[in-house]
């Protein structure tokens, strides 16, 4: 066989596996795919929790576990981090919904993280209020804070 031949079978090979692939892939299979996650609630919260927070080393790595240990609660809304490299204690910010979980529920769960990597300490939990329409404060926020 000549040069020209095997290139010319090879090429048909190819062509022919290029569109077996192709064809494979683009059928109409329904595939079912069951969520076993848990379903998150929408968490409403009422309370603001201030605290110091020692033994983070960076924000995104220790910052992420924080939050998803929170967020899974289904207690917790949002988790702020004002992380500044090289200062021993680090800012939280923890909105939260205390019919769900308490300020004590919350410093244990994020003590326990890394097996016991960070030591928690309250500054202050602040309350918050919803905004009736009618109130002359700004209604695009609808809602205040009220320290305690």
């Amino acid at each position: 066989m000549s040069k020209l031949i095997k290139m010319r079978i090879l090429f048909q090979a190819l062509i022919l596996l290029f569109f077996g692939f192709v064809l494979s892939c683009s059928t109409n299979k329904q595939e079912k795919r069951v969520d076993n996650s848990p379903q998150k609630l929408k968490v409403v919260p009422n309370q603001i929790l201030v605290a110091e927070v020692e033994g983070m080393v960076c924000k995104m790595g220790c910052g992420g576990l924080m939050r998803r240990e929170l967020i899974q609660t289904n207690a917790v809304s949002r988790v702020e981090i004002d992380y500044h490299e090289g200062v021993e204690r680090q800012t939280i910010k923890i909105h939260y919904d205390d019919k769900l979980i308490s300020q004590t529920e919350i410093v244990k769960k994020l003590e326990k993280i890394n097996k016991n990597q960070f030591k928690v300490y309250p500054i202050r939990s602040t309350e918050i209020v919803s905004l009736s329409s009618g109130s002359p404060f700004d209604s695009s926020l609808n809602m205040c804070e009220i320290s305690m």
